[in-house]
């Protein structure tokens, strides 16, 4: 498992830095602890805790080992959770891990942070209307994206946004650009309403830019 670990990361984009080193998104200095819980929960368990907090929303800077400790005990004390596919990664979207570890942190005198973050990891997630833990599975299915709304791989991702391969990679590794893998692949995906959504929100502010920029040459 501890010669798999770099290979793993690597196939998600995650960079294995130095533990005194200023870490930013898909960066992460606990290689240790990824290997003991690939060790005893096997490679799949890890690579879906790494995918919740990398394709999740904000989180891809949250690669420590409380966040990865929390996200792990979490799944694994419900697989209903771990087996609910893109409802999962939509929960974790309404979910800030850096709150919680400031939070778990700043308590850590009352109790372990571990076993904080998984509590208030797990608390969030029965707040969430939309955790899968709240719905049944049949409600799930039934809300599970349709075909036309998924883009598969990073090239139809690139294609659909009109962009270079090589700047949409960029984007992707940056968190910029909303994507996760399907359970059992290895593949980027991509909601289009949420591609719509995110894009037209840079545009707008773009247009807003380009009007003030224009006012301030005006009135200079």
């Amino acid at each position: 498992m501890s010669n798999s670990i770099p290979k793993l990361c690597a196939e998600l984009g995650i960079e294995i830095v130095p533990t005194k080193a200023t870490r930013g998104p898909f960066q992460t200095s606990a290689a240790k602890v990824m290997k003991a819980i690939g060790r005893q929960h096997g490679e799949g368990h890890l690579t879906l805790v790494l995918r919740v907090i990398t394709e999740s929303e904000h989180n891809a800077s949250e690669l420590n080992q409380f966040a990865i400790c929390g996200v792990s005990d979490v799944l694994l004390a419900h697989p209903e959770w771990a087996n609910a596919g893109l409802r999962l990664l939509e929960a974790f979207d309404q979910i800030s891990l850096a709150d919680l570890r400031d939070q778990a942190r700043a308590n850590r005198d009352a109790a372990p942070q571990r076993e904080a973050m998984a509590t208030m990891i797990y608390n969030e997630l029965c707040r969430i209307k939309d955790a899968p833990l709240s719905r049944s599975d049949h409600d799930m299915e039934n809300d599970m994206p349709t075909e036309n709304d998924l883009l598969y791989g990073t090239t139809a991702i690139a294609k659909y946004l009109e962009m270079s391969l090589t700047l949409c990679r960029d984007l992707i590794r940056a968190g910029a650009i909303p994507t996760f893998t399907m359970p059992g692949s290895s593949t980027r995906c991509a909601r289009k309403s949420s591609l719509n959504g995110r894009w037209q929100e840079y545009e707008a502010r773009a247009i807003s830019g380009s009007k003030s920029a224009e006012k301030a040459r005006i009135s200079a």
